[in-house]
């Protein structure tokens, strides 16, 4: 029986963190590694948690919790749970998320089967107790998929609703950064999706929380504009080591027009996106479409050149002779 291992990472989640903890140890599969990392969260979330597993003595023994000693944030606290896990395959549970009681048994029964890298599940929103309708995921070729995944806003860039082998992780040691705490999982699923073979089941096996104002992804700060530059620096920086025929470059730069687009939206200065991507396109269009932004062309007005682009390079990569 294959061991998944289920990460999670803890700071200011005592909202949510009981309603989470118990989809994980009521799962119906047996052999789950449980790791939450408890990033020195100053509420009561930790002591929720040890409570709760007094009800659950068959997972107890089964379940480490790692206290950082300072707030290191998120992709800290995922880097500490991946190296701490020894499973089989890794789970990245979110503290406000849940999961089906089956979802590790369907996720890891395709693991066996099929003997995949990834095995990418569907997943369903839920908000105001309630979840929305099923999200399957995309089925398309593994070369697409991560084309579409750095071209960034065409497809959901999640860790969650996953299961993912640690030995190819391990081998091409694909990790998280400390201070990137904002699209973190960007550029690590990115080089996970260089590497690794992924098969789709089409069923729910995680509810993703849409209601939780804490979250990263509802608090779209400067200081968290910053870490998803430096997310995309660092996707910039692997493709120019490793993608030696170019297949992915045209997609990484249509990728890096969005964070013009952010920064304008946020008002955020182009001098500090200039500052941490460090990179011309090579792409004319692609150099026109960023000058425009930069000198102040509403990017609403922009979009109409930077979104038919995009549009039809999704066209061409589907094609036969598909494009890189």
């Amino acid at each position: 029986m294959l061991k998944i291992s289920i990460l999670t990472p803890i700071y200011g989640v005592e909202k949510y963190i009981e309603q989470c903890a118990r989809s994980l140890f009521e799962q119906s599969y047996a052999s789950i590694e449980y790791i939450f990392v408890d990033d020195c969260t100053p509420d009561k979330s930790i002591g929720i948690l040890q409570s709760l597993l007094k009800e659950y003595p068959g997972r107890a023994q089964q379940v480490r919790i790692i206290h950082h000693d300072r707030n290191r944030g998120v992709g800290a606290a995922r880097q500490t749970a991946l190296m701490a896990a020894t499973g089989d395959y890794l789970l990245f549970a979110d503290s406000d998320d849940m999961l089906p009681k089956d979802a590790v048994e369907k996720l890891a029964g395709k693991a066996d089967s099929s003997h995949a890298d990834l095995i990418d599940g569907g997943y369903r929103e839920w908000c105001d107790e309630k979840a929305g309708r099923l999200q399957k995921p995309f089925d398309v070729s593994d070369e697409k998929l991560l084309k579409l995944l750095v071209c960034q806003n065409i497809i959901t860039n999640r860790l969650w609703g996953r299961i993912y082998k640690r030995s190819l992780i391990m081998e091409h040691r694909i990790f998280f950064e400390e201070g990137i705490n904002y699209a973190e999982d960007l550029f690590w699923n990115a080089q996970f999706m260089f590497y690794g073979k992924k098969v789709n089941i089409d069923d729910a096996v995680y509810y993703y929380r849409t209601d939780n104002e804490n979250s990263y992804n509802h608090n779209i700060s400067e200081k968290n504009l910053l870490s998803y530059f430096k997310s995309t620096r660092r996707l910039i920086d692997f493709f120019e080591q490793n993608d030696k025929k170019h297949q992915y470059l045209r997609a990484t730069e249509i990728g890096i027009v969005n964070a013009y687009r952010w920064a304008a939206n946020a008002h955020v200065a182009f001098e500090k996106v200039d500052q941490a991507l460090d990179y011309k396109p090579k792409n004319c269009l692609i150099r026109l479409i960023i000058k425009l932004i930069k000198k102040g062309v509403p990017v609403k007005r922009v979009n109409l050149i930077y979104l038919a682009y995009r549009k039809l390079y999704t066209l061409l990569i589907s094609a036969p002779s598909a494009v890189s």
